[in-house]
């Protein structure tokens, strides 16, 4: 009895592991990507007509505006966390589940940028939940296990 406590126990540890892992990827990406996409579109709202100000003039602008590369930082700890998903789950697992930073993007559009979002949507948002919730339910890694790599 002893021994199968411990046999369950060894094999569902990695398991919890690799599902409080995921979790915390996927809430890492879905965050970045909705506050990244926020402070980028709060810069570019700030900046000048691309035609009156040439090339020199916009990039300039660009790195004086307070959002735009910091925003951009953002982005970039987004697509590590997917990045990094990536290596152990699914692409069609990984996707869906980061497509929550829709319900997000959506939230901080209408409360911090003041964007009405009428009815459909929000209707659009609730099908994306819903979708989410239906590929949350699967395993993230449907692939058989590969061939652990051997360093030298």
């Amino acid at each position: 009895m002893n021994a199968l406590l411990v046999s369950v126990i060894n094999t569902e540890a990695p398991a919890k592991r690799l599902i409080v892992k995921t979790a915390i990827f996927v809430a890492i990406a879905v965050f970045a990507n909705s506050f990244g996409n926020l402070m980028l579109a709060l810069g570019m709202g700030r900046m000048p007509d691309f035609a009156q100000v040439g090339i020199p003039g916009y990039l300039l602008h660009l790195l004086a505006n307070p959002f735009v590369i910091p925003g951009a930082l953002v982005m970039a700890v987004f697509t590590l966390a997917q990045l990094s998903l990536f290596s152990w789950a699914d692409l069609s697992f990984v996707v869906p589940c980061v497509a929550s930073s829709y319900v997000v993007t959506t939230l901080l559009s209408e409360f911090i940028l003041d964007e009405p979002v009428h009815f459909q949507r929000w209707l659009g948002v609730l099908f994306i939940v819903a979708g989410v919730v239906l590929v949350a339910e699967t395993p993230e890694n449907t692939k058989a296990e590969a061939p652990e790599v051997r360093r030298s």
